[in-house]
């Protein structure tokens, strides 16, 4: 297979110009898109055609909003050198964790995977520590973040009138945390402390390296790696982040910078 053909299409959510990505799912699977070094191109989606994307596709929403009802979201991927269980031509994939598996089984068939994405046997710990680390950023740094998201101009109106109905707030306003407020002090502090002991305590070889295992990189790290990412391009404080609990965040994220290629 030529590598025109072989290459795979990865949908983002495009932010506003320049565009680039920002989302913490879509990360975690660039991430293992570029550590499995899987040839790829990106195709921007705007935030409001996320949902018709997804419907074009035939991928269903793999995420629910607090109400019960679908919450389509990116990322998909799609795989044209495989087939799917339907025996149609390509492989559609709508969920970060279930990508990783994809690429991470991929790599083994091509390789070894050298390191694997997954060490053997840890894909069901793996699957409880990301929902481990999406609740404790969902809950501490997404809300103090998410008022900073850089929508597209062009449809931002659109986006935070959506986002607005879907949290129950009349205005997008509403959301705002004011910077220096004594309330968003207060969050800040419970974000770091949040980190502090529900999961800097998992960095046991910490004199090794940078990562969870030390010197030695695996989707765990990418998992937190994705969330860095939003606070990067989202969370106002931060290089205030970067430092706590000895640096470890900021190297964690600057480790990860190997693979963060935008293809």
């Amino acid at each position: 297979m030529d590598a025109q053909k072989s290459t795979m299409t990865f949908y983002d959510i495009a932010s506003g110009p320049p565009v680039h990505p920002f989302a913490p799912n879509p990360w975690k699977a660039r991430y293992a898109l570029n550590f499995t070094k899987t040839p790829y191109r990106t195709e921007w989606v705007a935030l409001p055609d996320v949902a018709a994307t997804r419907a074009k596709l035939r991928v269903p929403p793999c995420r629910k909003h607090a109400d019960g009802s679908d919450f389509p979201t990116l990322p998909i991927l799609y795989d044209p050198t495989t087939t799917s269980p339907m025996q149609q031509e390509g492989t559609l994939i709508g969920d970060s964790f279930d990508i990783a598996i994809h690429l991470n089984n991929k790599q083994s068939a091509r390789n070894g995977g050298s390191p694997p994405l997954f060490p053997p046997n840890t894909l069901a710990l793996h699957r409880t520590f990301n929902a481990h680390v999406d609740n404790l950023f969902t809950m501490n740094g997404a809300v103090l973040a998410g008022y900073y998201m850089p929508f597209d101009p062009a449809t931002a109106e659109t986006t935070k009138a959506d986002m607005a109905r879907r949290v129950g707030v009349s205005r997008w306003e509403d959301l705002e945390i004011p910077q220096g407020s004594e309330q968003r002090k207060r969050m800040v502090a419970g974000f770091e402390a949040a980190l502090g002991s529900g999961l800097a305590p998992w960095f046991i070889r910490r004199d090794e390296g940078p990562f969870l295992e030390g010197a030695t990189p695996m989707y765990a790290d990418i998992i937190i790696g994705g969330w860095l990412q939003m606070m990067r391009n989202c969370l106002p404080e931060w290089q205030e982040l970067r430092g706590w609990h000895g640096g470890l965040w900021g190297k964690l994220h600057d480790a990860l910078e190997e693979w963060a290629q935008v293809s």
